[in-house]
């Protein structure tokens, strides 16, 4: 039997050129299966993005995958699969996570788990590949190494990118020749667009420049009271806000928007301080 090697596919530029890289690399030595899990939250040009990587690159192969969240029952959420036509895009398989766990938050983490790392498992178990069976590759860069979990070896998490020592530019320079490259204007946008993860700076030129975005995290706030929180009132963002205070401190703060992560003469300590959130959710990541 020929080892197996689960990719997992975020639908970033770097977990595309990762994807790839492992084709390459080993198409002929290794069994290879390639998920996609969808929150619902992306950005309807990520999933764009998506679906052009696996016509592309992948020669169709991605399965993508959404969770299912079982309510009353102690068990993590399992999967079902879907495709590019019928992919969830107003936050369903997040928000069934929600209804269940509550509300994720620095404190409280589980929405990649619930939402990606999960369904992902439970599709590869669906086929007969056990956790433990496989190795599972991961699109993180080299120069975001600091997001390789401590546990990598014991859960057998690789990183191509890292071995390879891939950066941003290299990552760029490669999707810029390609002419179905991600359409997003800013990594900012990157998957889920409105995450509690990200830096104040993102969410604040998200609020200003596609307010739209925040109208999944409005809905969930009714959840608040639900899961991990033990009854009692949960928000989201860093610092106990809301939706609503985002956007009024986006609205009331004097602030350069973000442009991307070389913005190093803009970096702020309360702006630019995020959760760990690069362009993509990674599993096994900012642990």
């Amino acid at each position: 039997m020929k080892p197996r090697l689960a990719i997992s596919f975020s639908g970033g530029r770097s977990s595309a050129v990762m994807l790839w890289i492992c084709l390459q690399k080993y198409a002929e030595t290794h069994d290879i299966l390639i998920t996609f899990a969808n929150t619902g939250c992306e950005d309807n040009r990520t999933l764009d993005f998506v679906d052009a990587v696996d016509r592309h690159i992948a020669g169709g192969r991605v399965v993508w995958v959404e969770a299912v969240t079982h309510h009353g029952e102690r068990k993590g959420c399992t999967h079902k699969i879907v495709d590019f036509a019928t992919a969830a895009r107003n936050g369903e398989p997040f928000e069934g996570v929600v209804k269940k766990y509550g509300l994720p938050n620095p404190s409280f983490p589980h929405c990649t788990r619930e939402t990606k790392l999960n369904p992902m498992k439970s599709y590869l178990r669906s086929v007969g590949w056990e956790t433990g069976s496989y190795d599972y590759a991961i699109g993180i860069r080299a120069d975001e190494i600091d997001r390789c979990s401590a546990k990598a070896k014991e859960q057998r998490l690789i990183y191509p990118l890292v071995e390879e020592q891939i950066r941003r530019a290299d990552v760029n320079a490669w999707c810029n020749k390609q002419e179905w490259d991600l359409k997003i204007p800013g990594d900012h946008y990157g998957n889920c667009t409105w995450c509690w993860k990200k830096t104040d700076r993102k969410l604040y030129t998200l609020a200003v420049d596609a307010p739209e975005v925040f109208s999944v995290p409005r809905r969930l706030e009714q959840y608040s009271n639900c899961g991990a929180g033990g009854g009692e009132s949960v928000t989201m963002f860093r610092h106990h806000r809301n939706v609503a205070d985002i956007i009024r401190e986006a609205s009331q703060k004097r602030f350069a928007k973000y442009q991307d992560d070389n913005q190093l003469l803009l970096f702020d300590n309360e702006l630019d301080i995020g959760s760990g959130c690069g362009e993509s959710c990674e599993i096994g990541a900012d642990e």
